[in-house]
């Protein structure tokens, strides 16, 4: 009668939410599958917290008995419990669209996911490009993480690569397997042993650990046990830089070179939202014969323009942007020298 996917999150069954709960124990039948993920639990425990019995589901079990379990679901409630978010891997989305196709009604219980967790790097989640996956070695080479780490870096975005696992024969692809892969590609241009880098290890976990080093330090740095992933850092704001500095002990010499970055940014919102009060605020002088309202006006608009450029501009032309911003400045400071305004900087 009911399709019911129930989010686990990142670490054990402490993790699931009181709505989890209710909506598990409301099931007939329930499952958990465990190949998407490592959790630091088991069917016993989550049973035992339940208080129903949970029955695995391997992924073997899961692709091809999809459609035993929709015909399931279409005469009793069925649970599926999922490690992380049940929305983050594909396969659930595709068991959704299945359900909703043969007109199962269905819900979903969300909870926590490496893709918001990882924001305890310090990293804005809003400056994420496309995350991908780094594939055990005996699957695939690596050619689709450094063509997308080549796309993120375009635009100056952080590039979240999720390292491989199947944990149904304990194999998984730790930080210095990764990283090993990528530096053996030989894309110097892409990915090389200076490469700033962040691994993470069991986000959520009590042991959880986040460092920043170079590629070829961080290889042999010896994390905690999977789940484990990568994060190469795009252009970074100040406060990104700092948050690597104090969250993943990341060394003040390797941020350096990207300083500029992020004191531009700093001053592009820094004068930004300088300007942009000067206009909210500003007052029209007594104004000279030969000089209407409708002039002045028509400049404070146009300094406007040039704030909504640098806005536009603030992601990828920095120099731009902070060029934008000055223009907007210098043509309101003329204005208020002149005396055709009244503000306070």
């Amino acid at each position: 009668m009911t399709l019911t996917l129930i989010s686990i999150g990142l670490t054990d069954e402490r993790d699931l939410s009181l709505r989890a709960l209710e909506e598990a124990r409301k099931c007939d039948i329930l499952y958990a599958e465990a190949y998407t993920t490592i959790l630091d639990t088991d069917i016993k425990r989550l049973s035992a917290l339940i208080g129903r019995p949970v029955e695995p589901l391997p992924r073997s079990a899961y692709e091809e008995a999809s459609q035993q379990l929709l015909s399931k679901a279409e005469d009793t409630n069925v649970g599926i419990l999922i490690g992380g978010d049940a929305l983050s891997a594909t396969t659930h989305i595709s068991l959704l669209l299945d359900a909703r196709k043969r007109g199962i009604p269905t819900k979903v219980i969300h909870s926590s996911s490496i893709l918001t967790a990882i924001a305890e790097t310090g990293l804005s989640l809003y400056k994420l490009g496309r995350t991908v996956t780094l594939p055990l070695p005996e699957k695939a080479p690596p050619d689709t993480v450094l063509k997308t780490l080549d796309e993120n870096r375009e635009h100056g975005l952080h590039t979240l690569i999720l390292l491989d696992l199947d944990t149904q024969a304990d194999n998984y692809l730790s930080i210095q397997q990764a990283i090993t892969t990528l530096l053996e590609a030989d894309r110097p241009d892409t990915y090389d042993e200076d490469l700033l880098t962040i691994g993470v290890s069991r986000i959520g976990w009590d042991n959880a650990e986040v460092k920043a080093d170079t590629a070829l330090k961080l290889k042999d740095h010896a994390f905690s046990g999977p789940p484990q992933a990568l994060v190469v850092p795009g252009d970074l704001h100040f406060l990104e830089a700092e948050a690597l500095k104090i969250l993943a002990d990341c060394s003040p010499d390797l941020l350096e070179g990207r300083k500029v970055t992020g004191e531009v940014q700093r001053l592009i919102e820094k004068y930004g939202a300088s300007c942009r009060r000067a206009i909210e605020q500003l007052e029209y002088a007594e104004l000279p014969t030969g000089v209407t309202r409708e002039e002045v006006k028509a400049l404070i608009e146009h300094a406007f323009r040039y704030l909504e450029d640098a806005e536009y501009y603030s992601v990828e032309r920095k120099a731009t942007a902070l060029a934008s911003v000055s223009y907007a400045e210098g043509i309101l400071d003329a204005l208020r020298l002149l005396g055709l305004v009244d503000f306070e900087w």
